[in-house]
């Protein structure tokens, strides 16, 4: 299944939340009208790539598209949906998120069902005051099991993040140039991923 994702990356707005980590989903949620692209790619693999297209869908739902490519095989396409249940109040509750991911079954790591929590805690970085989440879940599928994962601030514009998927252990660097702009390296299992976020309004 051929699964092309061509967006126009113009009139530029705010970051939006997204409603996942590297891989796992978390319980914040793209605002209603804004969208991401994303584009990640393999570096030393030539051909491998996934690329996302997130849309918020009113105040409660969310919509990713997803392209991905192996090197060497036909491009596949899924979606990921996901029900933002309770907002986070930083520093006081947790947000609650329900959803799918590969809803079509199509990856490696297969359809699941999840329930998620994600906490935001504000932190004093370099006399700043910058959020950082953990989140937490469990999920049902190809694999039934829990997952967590946090990001964690060094500067408004510099973030580690980290995560246990269930299937494997990620983490990376995430560098934020601009307020609607995220570039990330990250190590996920065995493969190295770089990856271009921009976030935007319709």
């Amino acid at each position: 299944m051929r699964f092309p994702l061509v967006v126009s990356l113009v009139t530029l707005g705010t970051v939006a939340s997204a409603d996942r980590l590297i891989d796992i989903p978390t319980a914040r949620k793209i605002p209603y009208e804004d969208y991401r692209y994303e584009f990640r790619a393999q570096p030393f693999v030539g051909g491998a790539f996934e690329q996302y297209l997130g849309i918020g869908i009113g105040k409660s739902f969310e919509l990713d598209l997803r392209g991905v490519e192996q090197q060497g095989e036909k491009q596949v396409g899924t979606f990921d949906f996901a029900y933002d249940f309770i907002a986070a109040i930083p520093g006081v509750s947790p947000g609650i998120s329900f959803g799918v991911q590969d809803a079509q079954n199509q990856t490696d790591d297969g359809r699941r069902f999840y329930a998620v929590s994600t906490f935001r805690e504000p932190l004093q970085v370099i006399n700043e005051s910058v959020k950082s989440d953990i989140t937490v879940g469990f999920q049902v599928g190809r694999i039934t099991s829990p997952f967590l994962g946090f990001e964690l601030p060094f500067s408004r514009q510099i973030f580690f993040v980290a995560e246990h998927s269930g299937y494997r252990i990620s983490a990376g660097l995430e560098i934020r140039p601009a307020s609607n702009v995220v570039i990330r390296y990250v190590e996920r299992g065995n493969q190295t991923l770089l990856s271009l976020s921009v976030s935007s309004r319709f």
